[in-house]
């Protein structure tokens, strides 16, 4: 009995070598070790290297650089907190229930006029102002506007020139409770 051998043909027989080389071409590089520290920064593209592809604990405390770190690089809870600050000054005490107040004279032509906004129980005058209505408001000079004592504001004008025109004085005090 005569057995035939089959020759294969040129195509592939290069099939098969292409084949070879690349499976050895893969394993010669598998074999190879590349020299401590010949990879660096030069030889790796930009964004070829991120946070998925390190393994977990590859970077220790001694490859980074100290002071390099944010904040925000951390997570909640992870930083200790620092330590108090020094104590500033304090601040003045607290205003609550602001109330203006409101006092006027009878408009007339009389002069001078003096007038004051009393603040209502447990609160204290910490402003006060004053307007004056009227036909004749323009010949009127007010010459006193001031809180008197801690609980109302006072105020007093006349006619710097006398006319017949009437004209009223009004005294606003701003009234709150002070924290002591």
């Amino acid at each position: 009995m005569r057995t035939r051998i089959r020759i294969p043909s040129p195509s592939s027989a290069l099939a098969a070598a292409a084949l070879f080389v690349a499976l050895g071409g893969s394993a010669l590089a598998a074999a190879e070790q590349l020299p401590r520290g010949s990879v660096g920064t030069a030889q790796l593209k930009r964004g070829a290297v991120t946070s998925e592809k390190i393994k977990d604990g590859a970077i220790l405390s001694r490859d980074v650089r100290n002071g390099s770190l944010l904040r925000a690089d951390f997570r909640a809870g992870q930083l200790p907190a620092g330590p108090p600050g020094p104590a500033g000054p304090q601040g003045p005490p607290g205003l609550s229930g602001l109330q203006v107040v409101v006092a006027e004279t009878a408009t007339s032509s009389a002069s001078p006029k003096t007038i004051t906004a009393v603040c209502p129980a447990g609160k204290r005058a910490i402003a006060g102002g004053i307007e004056v209505g009227g036909a004749g408001r323009s010949r009127v000079t007010v010459t006193e506007s001031h809180p008197t004592g801690d609980t109302s504001w006072e105020a007093e004008a006349f006619e710097a020139v006398a006319t017949a025109a009437a004209w009223k004085l009004v005294v606003h005090a701003v009234c709150a409770a002070v924290a002591a």
